[in-house]
């Protein structure tokens, strides 16, 4: 269990990372702007995190544990999972759009695109196309997040649902409706 003053002190830093990157993007800002929103000094900053990018590592590995946390082994409980990944890409859409368009673009989508690859593997059936397939579904899903996220996510994103599943039906030799 993570000390309670360490635990508060990385909340104050990514709490003022988030405002930051949604404010100025992830390249417009320096580590004293982010102490200073933070309010604590340089030193604590690099006790907690060697650069900016590690800050960054910490909050996806923060919404990794929570979506690794999610059931997805049935249709129902992946459902929900990828409810879950709209909700949370339509309610930081500011940080989502900053950081995928700037300097922290590269790291943060190699990360989400990771994430996505979790859930679409296991609904491909096994063989040499596989990996290919994987790459090329989580290449469109995350595209299609993108684009609705900038298009102002409205709705729930039902229809990147309702369109990704066709697309693994496909992808595994199904006949699309």
């Amino acid at each position: 269990m993570m000390d309670r003053r360490v635990r508060k002190t990385r909340e104050a830093l990514y709490s003022a990372f988030v405002a930051l990157i949604a404010e100025r993007g992830y390249d417009g800002f320096s580590i004293q702007d982010l102490i200073e929103a933070a309010d604590v000094g340089r030193t604590t900053f690099y006790a907690h995190f060697k650069a900016k990018e590690d800050l960054l590592q910490f909050g996806v590995n923060r919404w990794r544990d929570h979506l690794a946390s999610l059931p997805k082994s049935t249709a129902a409980e992946r459902r929900a999972f990828m409810e879950a990944l709209l909700g949370h890409a339509k309610s930081h859409a500011g940080l989502f759009i900053a950081l995928l368009g700037g300097g922290g673009g590269r790291l943060a989508e190699t990360e989400f695109r990771s994430i996505v690859e979790e859930v679409v593997a296991p609904e491909l059936v096994p063989g040499e196309r596989r990996p290919t397939m994987i790459a090329m579904l989580s290449g469109a899903l995350l595209a299609a997040i993108r684009q609705w996220v900038d298009a102002g996510a409205k709705g729930s994103g039902a229809e990147i649902i309702v369109s990704f599943d066709k697309l693994v039906s496909a992808a595994n030799g199904d006949t699309i409706a």
